[in-house]
């Protein structure tokens, strides 16, 4: 794995701080009073974002980007960071007393559905172009690989 020539740094090198991440994360919302119905709220709003915006995006990166698989991850990451920039400002905004709580239950769910979004494109990319693909994957990848044949003949 050290002569991989994934990403640097590997992302598993900062798992170790993912569970106090989330502490401060969550310390970080209740501190900017973001209570638990605004979690749930969240929540509720991050799982609709999932479930209509995510076949849109893989749309809007084919037209964007296309074959350049790269380019789909510039893109999204490019996004990510925007939406990471325009949260901290807000959270510094709720922070002093000049934006309500509630508006950080619609940015954070945005915030959130990009990685997500990175997420599934990689891994969609990734069983894709392997030669058996992951299993698991296979029924579903096939049946949306031939409608964005339909869409995008190559």
């Amino acid at each position: 794995m050290p002569v991989s020539p994934g990403i640097i740094p590997d992302m598993r090198y900062l798992s170790p701080a993912y569970l106090p991440m989330l502490v401060l994360g969550v310390y970080a919302f209740k501190h900017a009073g973001l209570d638990g119905d605004g979690v749930r709220e969240a929540l509720r709003t991050l799982f609709w974002l999932a479930i209509i915006d995510l076949p849109l995006i893989f749309v809007v990166l084919q037209v964007i980007a296309g074959q350049n698989r790269g380019g789909q991850i510039t893109f999204i990451t490019t996004l990510a960071y925007l939406f990471l920039a325009g949260a901290a400002v807000l959270y510094v905004a709720v922070l002093a007393k000049r934006a309500s709580p509630r508006l950080l239950t619609c940015a954070v769910p945005v915030l959130m559905l990009f990685p997500l979004a990175w997420e599934v494109i990689v891994d969609f990319r990734f069983a894709t172009s392997c030669w058996e693909g992951y299993h698991f994957w296979i029924p579903v990848v096939q049946y949306i690989w031939y409608i964005q044949y339909a869409i995008f003949p190559f």
